[in-house]
C-alpha cells in the first residue's frame, strides 16, 4: 500500500522542525522512538501508522520541559543522521534535488 506524499511530506517537516529545536533528553528519547516506529511503519506501507507517529511528533514538538532538572538542548549527532537518512527515505525524489 502507498502512503500518500502529503503525509510523508507532513511528517518530513515536523522531523526537520524538530531537528531545529532544543529539547530535554527525555523527549529526544521520544522522539528516537517515534523515528524508529516512522521507519517501520514506511517500510511496511501502514498509512495508520504513520498518521500515528505525526500526531506522536506533534505532541513532542509542543513539550517544552519534561522533567525539572533536565536543560533543553540540541539532538546529538546520532538521532541528527537518523532524523536525515530517514527524511531522505522519505522523500527520495528531495533528496536527489538537494544533491
Amino acid at each position: 500500500m502507498t502512503i500518500d506524499q502529503e503525509l510523508l511530506h507532513d511528517v518530513a517537516a515536523q522531523v526537520r522542525w524538530m531537528l531545529g529545536s532544543r529539547r530535554t533528553p527525555t523527549t529526544w528519547q521520544r522522539f528516537e522512538e517515534a523515528l524508529a516506529a516512522l521507519q517501520k511503519a514506511h517500510a511496511a506501507g501502514d498509512t495508520a501508522a504513520v498518521e500515528k507517529v505525526l500526531y506522536e511528533l506533534e505532541l513532542l514538538s509542543r513539550r517544552v520541559s519534561e522533567k525539572l532538572g533536565q536543560e533543553p538542548e540540541e539532538p546529538t549527532p546520532r538521532v541528527r543522521d537518523r532524523a536525515n537518512e530517514l527524511v531522505h527515505t522519505l522523500l527520495p525524489d528531495e533528496a536527489e534535488e538537494d544533491a
